[in-house]
């Protein structure tokens, strides 16, 4: 239980991070000139990318820091082993179809966090032409899947494997992942996230390296650049396009998990 609490004070130290940075940016925003509190929010909210971008980044070195003090290698701390291309190949794929399957399933569903972006995406894309487009990309397929599986897989699961089984720990980090969705999307994108969350875990402990979960969490974000490019389908074919996708997801993830 020692360890299950340790990983659950990463997730909070992370989220009082981004906290502190929002609210940095709307002291900017103050002192810019803007009063209304709604005004502020929204300011905040324009910059959401800018905001994620930051919080990462200094999450990242705070933890690096964090396991220098405690003189411990980051590469150990965090499972940073280099193996080989199949390792990285198999997982990217199975994340991408699964994910793939998820954005399919939920396609008429709107979450809050997809418009917050969209939102965001438009502000930066108005001061200059695809900037927007370039902060997306740099946050969802760089700096969030390198934050979000050094926190959730290379800490949190690592920690976990020491006081329970591969397959429990596997299990309460995709838990755990899939809360912190909770607020940006309600219990339908909670679910998501845990799903893609035990994806990533088996990915981690088969390889027993941090950088293919890393990949395979940013191929799992391509769905979100794709689906705009998707033509109409009826409910019925996409569904089951999607039901294809994660059966084909979970056949490569068996395949790799006896291969590995």
């Amino acid at each position: 239980m020692k360890n299950l609490g340790k990983s659950l004070l990463c997730f909070i130290v992370y989220f009082i991070l981004q906290l502190v940075v929002q609210m940095i940016f709307m002291m900017i925003g103050a002192l810019s000139g803007i009063q209304d509190q709604n005004d502020l929010i929204d300011f905040s909210m324009n910059h959401l990318l800018l905001i994620t971008l930051v919080s990462n980044v200094v999450t990242l070195v705070l933890f690096a820091l964090f396991n220098k003090i405690r003189k411990k290698s980051v590469k150990e701390a965090w499972s940073m082993t280099r193996v080989g291309v199949k390792l990285y190949i198999y997982p990217a794929l199975a994340a991408f179809l699964l994910s793939f399957a998820w954005a399919l399933a939920t396609y008429n569903i709107s979450f809050a966090n997809a418009e917050q972006i969209e939102k965001s995406v438009s502000f930066y894309s108005d001061m200059l032409p695809g900037l927007g487009g370039a902060l997306m990309a740099l946050v969802l397929l760089v700096a969030q899947p390198i934050m979000e599986e050094v926190l959730c897989r290379g800490s949190m699961l690592n920690q976990l494997k020491e006081s329970f089984p591969d397959w429990a720990a596997i299990l309460m980090s995709a838990v755990i992942f899939g809360l912190a969705h909770l607020m940006a999307g309600g219990v339908v994108l909670a679910f998501g996230a845990a799903l893609m969350g035990a994806c990533f875990g088996l990915v981690f402990v088969k390889t027993k390296s941090l950088y293919p979960a890393v990949v395979a969490h940013a191929f799992a974000n391509l769905p979100d650049f794709i689906m705009i490019f998707m033509p109409e389908m009826q409910s019925g074919v996409r569904i089951g396009l999607a039901v294809v996708s994660a059966v084909v997801s979970v056949v490569i993830l068996v395949f790799f998990s006896k291969r590995v």
